[in-house]
């Protein structure tokens, strides 16, 4: 027997529920939708079908409470035109999933894209129903034979892919075995696993999950692929490209989550509510869908802006994106960095906008490499009585204060307590009382010992907190330096295992278990475990220490999200990482400062995670703008 999930009491999806019986939102009957006026045009000139011939059966129906709770934002009907013009394009900005969750929070879920979806009692089946009518952005049917396509075709192609994601894999752990599909109609289809997995729902909401994973243009994408095309036509493409296989030239052109975007994503068909089309080559331009599936209480078609345009990369030229925003250039900009708190503040009425700072679900971290392969700096890292040191030597309260402007909270996942005399005690009872001659401690078997703390060149408040730790070691008798690298070869470093320190996000205290367990053994703090454990051909065995972190993460995966099972795994894990201090959480959940200009409306006050794009689906320009 399958059981619907419980809908949220938020969500106001079902047009039945709205507008009566009579429905109203129902392509049966005469068209009451409307669209916006450059969509009119087009259909008028024949480049178009009308609006209720673009539109599913039972879109979704936003209402005010659907994207974010009404206290962060009570959404206006906002009217159509204009086009947002911004500092930077985020790929998640364009991001739809399966399911709606408000301010990315997993445990609350409800149909998205899929019209419907439940789960059997023992949580190993998952069935879903597509929105009859749902259309691609260039107006090919959307069907369960492109779920069919991507999960056999690609996610199962050995060729494309080496593995099936762990999150496809039951339990949600690698040793998992993979989901089976059952396509049950062109609207229906069904996930099982071969014992319970309640975290799936979740998971295909995780951070680095959307659509585009679990449903692909299957009339797109066989162009490219060795099953379906034409060979000759396809080696010419491998030919012309310099490629090797068919492999890179499918790859190419496919798109994933995080590029719905990206430069190779014009002309892909998408399901999102803008789409990338051609542009200046420094910008990235983007234009509504004709077919995105929602419409807003009053039967508009969804989103209210025609298209969003990216005029710099601001993170390469931060400086010059601030006076575009201060100069009023530019609608939207937003910024991890809080130095600059005062200055945007200070240009509010001179740019005519207004400064946000929402918290943010990520916190920040300052990683040691525990499994970088030197036998000394394992003798001393692996004693938990030196991460528990460093972690007391680490002023917080000075950090949040200097880095984050107090927009930021003391950690709670690690000892809080800046106590520079514990600290010490700790590494003398551990055996480092020898020093050199510099007065720096070396290790208990008296070898000399570092660190080294790399940081992306220009990465803001990742690299900012880079020379407060130096100082903050050096306090307590630690040599620590830290050096500037090219941003692209930052993940690189940490991946081949080469980087001894840096100082990256983690998603502490609300680990996203089932979604995005970074606290678990990943590249910033043990890459060799990581590896391991995804396969164990390759990377190093954990020591038992790490393999009782894995235990309780799979204790807690087993459990259905809010649960009391798992909400109590959850405290077992929480009181791991507090006694084993694996990584060292500096700023819990340190605020985003967004930039809004005040010629748009449904603008969010927060506090919203800065990475709830459902929302901009609602912002509109106002008349007087």
């Amino acid at each position: 027997m399958s059981i619907p999930l419980r809908r949220l009491g938020f969500l106001l999806i079902v047009s039945a529920i709205i507008m009566g019986p009579g429905a109203l939102f129902s392509a049966a009957q005469d068209c009451m939708y409307s669209e916006a006026p450059m969509l009119a045009e087009m259909v008028a000139a024949g480049e178009l079908p009308g609006v209720c011939d673009r539109l599913p059966e039972n879109p979704l129906v936003v209402t005010s409470g659907v994207y974010l709770p009404e206290s962060f934002v009570v959404a206006e009907v906002g009217q159509y035109g204009g086009e947002l013009l911004m500092t930077w394009q985020n790929n998640v900005v364009m991001k739809d999933t399966l399911f709606l969750t408000q301010n990315r929070d997993p445990n609350t879920l409800a149909p998205n894209i899929v019209e419907e979806f439940s789960i059997s009692d023992d949580a190993s089946e998952y069935t879903f129903k597509l929105r009859a009518g749902h259309k691609w952005s260039d107006g090919a049917p959307v069907t369960t034979e492109d779920v069919r396509f991507a999960y056999e075709d690609v996610i199962s192609n050995a060729e494309l892919r080496p593995a099936v994601p762990t999150y496809l894999k039951t339990g949600g752990v690698p040793s998992g075995a993979p989901a089976t599909l059952e396509i049950v109609d062109d609207a229906t289809f069904t996930f099982s696993f071969d014992g319970p997995y309640p975290g799936f729902a979740s998971s295909l909401v995780a951070l680095g999950t959307g659509y585009l994973d679990i449903i692909k243009p299957k009339h797109f994408l066989v162009q490219f692929h060795s099953d379906y095309g034409d060979a000759d036509e396809i080696a010419a493409m491998v030919e012309e490209g310099g490629f090797e296989s068919w492999v890179e030239v499918f790859n190419g052109k496919d798109v994933s989550g995080w590029c719905e975007n990206c430069l190779h994503a014009i002309g892909f068909p998408q399901l999102g509510p803008w789409v990338r089309v051609e542009g200046p080559e420094e910008e990235v331009v983007t234009q509504r869908n004709p077919y995105y599936f929602a419409v807003d209480a009053d039967g508009n078609q969804l989103p209210y802006m025609d298209g969003r345009r990216a005029v710099i990369s601001q993170w390469t030229i931060m400086e010059t994106a601030q006076l575009m925003m201060f100069a009023g250039d530019v609608h939207y900009f937003w910024t991890t960095d809080l130095t600059v708190l005062p200055l945007v503040i200070e240009n509010e009425e001179k740019g005519n906008y207004t400064a946000y700072i929402y918290p943010n679900r990520d916190s920040r971290m300052l990683h040691l490499n525990l499994t970088f392969d030197d036998p000394t700096w394992r003798e001393v890292t692996w004693d938990k009585r030196f991460r528990q040191a460093v972690m007391l030597a680490i002023d917080s309260d000075d950090l949040i204060n200097a880095i984050y402007y107090g927009q930021a909270s003391l950690p709670t996942i690690a000892p809080s307590d800046y106590d520079v005399d514990a600290a010490n005690a700790l590494l003398d009872e551990m055996g480092m009382t020898e020093r050199d001659a510099d007065g720096y401690r070396l290790s208990p078997s008296g070898e000399p010992f570092s660190i080294m703390i790399e940081v992306g060149a220009g990465g803001g408040d990742y690299a900012d907190p880079a020379p407060f730790f130096v100082d903050y070691l050096g306090d307590v008798g630690i040599k620590a330096d830290f050096r500037e690298i090219d941003s692209a070869l930052v993940g690189e470093r940490r991946a081949s295992n080469e980087m001894q320190a840096g100082i990256n996000w983690n998603t502490a205290p609300v680990f996203e278990a089932h979604t995005y367990p970074d606290y678990i053994p990943n590249s910033n703090w043990g890459p060799l475990w990581g590896q391991w454990y995804d396969d164990n051909e390759m990377g190093e065995e954990p020591p038992d220490w790490i393999m009782e972190l894995y235990a309780i993460h799979e204790d807690l995966i087993s459990h259905p999200p809010g649960s009391e099972a798992f909400l109590a795994a959850s405290a077992a894990r929480d009181a791991w990482l507090y006694e084993n201090v694996p990584f060292f959480t500096h700023a819990q959940q340190p605020g985003i400062i967004h930039l809004w200009s005040n010629c748009l409306g449904n603008v969010a006050d927060g506090p919203l995670h800065h990475g709830s794009w459902s929302n901009h689906r609602l912002v509109y320009f106002k008349d007087d703008c």
